[in-house]
């Protein structure tokens, strides 16, 4: 039998017929063939032997070979030791010679070379194939680089004659071609989501988080008056001007639609005041101006107002409230209100009406929002003594009017910040022709006080005497746990007069050049002059003694009395009362016992609002005293006061100026709505200064410590705050002078809305547009707009 060796040692080896088994080692490389060997003899046998012959027991022979010279030249001394039987001999005898197709197939070329061809790349390898081209054996290694081909020649070859050779899967550029097209697609696919991501963080972050027209009704005739309520599944009901309606917004569809204020009323009310002012015209030969279809038309469009919540629809109107079939827009009753109701507070589940008397007694009529149904509870006054219902302040005045540049005006008493406010909405013409127009207008005030003064010497009636605070005033106020009454009765009078304005500069500006530099001065002092002029730089403080008496109705032996200083006010919180009258804190629980008392820097501010004792809540939030948890918070007119509810104690106090109401987050953090004002601006309450901006500055508290969390300008007042949803308010109406009249002097109207964020109060996005509404309402992600000409709603996602 001949053999090769993997090495390349060829050897001729004679083995004694009938051997079971033999031992043959290669004297060049120490390869053991014996397990080859015998397996090939074991094969030979088999076939020379009949099949049903039973196997004898193998015999071990060992054979004993000289040691031969291989003909490669291998020296047997270098021959390095090799691992026992590694690779099989190569029979010489049975090397196969394989043709050459002309049309080679994959087949073909996968056809194993028979066992124990080796490599000639490499030796120690076995050929498992043939090169495509040369027909050479290749092993596994080969194939790695070059696939079906030996070498680069072969593979070279075969592409210049255009064969197509089959692709071996393993092979090394295959491989790596197989992992890059997998890399490929895994990148691919992460980048597409990435960009995916990013488009949609983008169109979130630029469109999808911020308002847009979600619905949207547009009138043709302008209105003055509005509101609107939403009603859950995307209904809303909405009263604009003389119409109310309800729409499907989804579907921006009309549900129903009701005209109260139709043409043929405006017509029989323009007619109705043609003829009177047609008799009083032949009466005393003189009439007012005729009345405008417009101005009727705006008259009683003002007469109605919207209320409910949910599907329970109400409409106000002059002597009666009507409630509206959701369904169908159809009237369900109607409930008669008396013109001497004094207050018309509106909760979740139902109204309270108040109507006074003249001789102290109040009576609440209760309505049920849902059913309608109707009762009514008695209080009569306190201690038997007639007290009649007056809540006009003995140092009350109004808030002042603004700019005095209208032809036909009269100048009279101005409040500082509208009329800077005024001036700086001005129009660059208007703004350069602003100290002519404040000289005439100072003209007209000493033409009208010469009058007046002519008046007042030719006329024998005397000068009506200021309207003062009745002595005694009564109020009945609801709490949350039930009614407070509450009567005051002034013991001694002291109204103190004090200047509210600085000194006028000795060298006036208007004395010298006026130009662009210095216009503005001098404009302030002609401002100011007027101001003087016309009694509005002084202002008048209450330090009068009041005696109250606080009652609770259904327990009159706990009452309260008592005197203080300054005008007295109540305020019915969650679990104490709080009566403040000028800087004194007094804090009462509910059966009238007096927890504490305290003083403070400055007076508590009051709103002047005939009906504030009614209100816990105004539109910037509570106060100017709020209870929540076990802390009262009270703010004056320049520092905010955390006291503890029971004792009394100050936890911390911040100054600030100008706070006009309160807000509380779930988790307890103070929100404080106030301003940039200064100590010096309650000091000159009616200097003016139209270069002096006041902005609304909103501060994060916490309400342990007090310190300032985060501090923002946000343009405007926060108006809604609701979980992570926090909203500023700002606009300004160019036309908004009482009667609805653009003089063109102004700059374009606006609206601004802002959404804060609660963590660290940055604008997360802002909403403007160049026209006021009438009225505004927020319910988290959704924002009604009612305008002169449309009803409109925004709203965006969130998460």
């Amino acid at each position: 039998m001949k053999i090769q060796c993997a090495c390349g040692a060829k050897y001729v080896l004679d083995i004694q017929p009938g051997a079971q088994a033999v031992q043959f080692i290669c004297p060049a490389c120490g390869r053991d063939y014996s397990g080859y060997l015998n397996e090939m003899l074991r094969s030979q046998q088999a076939q020379a032997t009949a099949p049903a012959a039973q196997p004898q027991p193998p015999r071990t022979e060992n054979i004993s070979i000289p040691p031969a010279k291989p003909k490669i030249g291998i020296s047997q001394a270098a021959a390095p030791a090799a691992p026992q039987n590694l690779v099989p001999p190569v029979p010489m005898e049975s090397r196969l010679k394989i043709g050459r197709s002309q049309a080679p197939t994959a087949a073909a070329t996968e056809t194993e070379q028979p066992a124990g061809t080796p490599c000639p790349k490499h030796p120690r390898q076995m050929a498992t194939a043939e090169c495509f081209m040369c027909k050479k054996p290749i092993c596994p290694e080969c194939m790695k680089m070059f696939g079906y081909f030996c070498s680069v020649f072969c593979k070279s070859k075969a592409e210049a004659q255009k064969l197509n050779a089959p692709v071996y899967e393993g092979q090394m550029f295959a491989v790596e071609k197989k992992f890059w097209r997998k890399v490929g697609l895994i990148s691919g696919a992460i980048g597409a989501a990435i960009l995916a991501f990013v488009g949609v963080w983008f169109w979130y972050a630029w469109f999808g988080s911020v308002p847009h027209p979600y619905f949207s009704v547009k009138f043709d005739q302008r209105s003055y008056s509005g509101a609107a309520l939403l009603a859950g599944d995307n209904q809303i009901v909405f009263l604009h001007g003389g119409t109310l309606a309800r729409y499907d917004m989804k579907a921006k569809k009309e549900i129903w639609s009701d005209e109260l204020v139709t043409k043929q009323m405006v017509d029989d009310e323009v007619n109705r005041e043609e003829k009177a002012r047609e008799d009083e015209y032949r009466k005393y030969g003189e009439s007012e101006p005729p009345a405008q279809a417009t101005d009727v038309r705006r008259m009683l469009e003002s007469g109605f107002s919207l209320h409910g919540s949910g599907k329970n629809i109400w409409l106000a109107e002059s002597g009666k409230l009507i409630h509206y079939d959701f369904n169908s827009g159809k009237p369900l009753q109607e409930i008669p209100l008396t013109d001497s109701f004094g207050e018309f507070i509106e909760h979740p589940d139902e109204f309270l009406v108040f109507k006074h008397t003249d001789v102290g007694a109040q009576f609440v009529t209760h309505i049920n929002i849902a059913t309608g149904e109707t009762h009514t509870e008695e209080f009569h006054e306190l201690g038997g003594v007639n007290i009649a219902q007056n809540n006009s302040s003995p140092g009350a005045k109004t808030s002042g009017g603004g700019l005095p540049i209208s032809p036909n005006g009269t100048p009279q008493p101005m409040d500082p910040q509208k009329v800077a406010a005024e001036a700086q909405n001005l129009t660059p013409a208007a703004r350069a022709a602003l100290p002519a127009l404040i000289a005439n207008a100072q003209h007209n005030q000493a033409i009208n006080q010469e009058l007046r003064s002519e008046d007042a010497s030719n006329s024998k009636v005397p000068a009506p005497a200021q309207k003062q605070r009745s002595l005694e005033t009564f109020q009945l106020i609801p709490s949350p746990n039930g009614y407070v009454q509450f009567a005051t009765r002034m013991v001694k009078r002291n109204l103190i007069e004090r200047e509210a304005m600085k000194a006028p500069p000795k060298t006036s500006t208007l004395n010298g050049n006026v130009n662009m530099a210095n216009e503005m001065q001098a404009v302030n002092e002609q401002l100011n002059d007027i101001q003087r002029t016309g009694g509005g730089d002084k202002v008048v403080e209450d330090q009068s003694t009041y005696r109250v008496t606080i009652r609770r109705p259904d327990a009159a032996d706990l009452d309260w009395t008592g005197e203080v200083t300054g005008e007295p006010h109540l305020h019915p919180l969650k679990t104490v009362n709080v009566l403040t009258a000028g800087k004194t804190v007094m804090v009462f629980d509910k059966s009238n016992k007096l927890l504490w008392k305290t003083e403070l820097t400055y007076e508590i501010p009051n709103s002047g609002d005939d009906n504030e004792f009614f209100r816990s809540k105004t539109s910037y939030g509570e106060g100017p005293c709020a209870e929540h948890g076990d802390t009262l918070y009270v703010f004056d007119k320049a520092v905010l006061t955390a006291f503890d509810l029971n004792s009394g104690n100050a936890r911390w106090r911040l100054p600030s100026v100008g706070i006009v109401g309160l807000l509380f987050d779930d988790e307890g953090k103070v929100y404080v709505n106030t301003t940039s004002a200064s100590p010096d601006d309650i000091k000159y309450a009616k200097q003016i200064d139209v270069t002096k901006k006041t902005d609304a500055i909103l501060l994060k508290i916490d309400p342990a410590t007090g310190k300032i969390i985060w501090g923002c300008n946000p343009g405007g007042f926060v108006s809604y705050l609701s979980g992570k949803y926090i909203y500023t308010y700002s606009a300004y109406d160019r036309s908004d002078d009482g009667g609805g009249v653009d003089t063109g002097i102004h700059l374009p109207s606006y609206l601004r809305i802002a959404r804060i964020n609660p963590k660290n109060g940055k604008t997360m996005w802002t909403e403007e547009q160049e026209s006021a509404p009438i009225d505004v309402q927020f319910d988290a992600n959704t924002i009604v707009l009612i305008f002169k000409k449309e009803v409109q709603v925004l709203r965006y996602l969130t998460f």
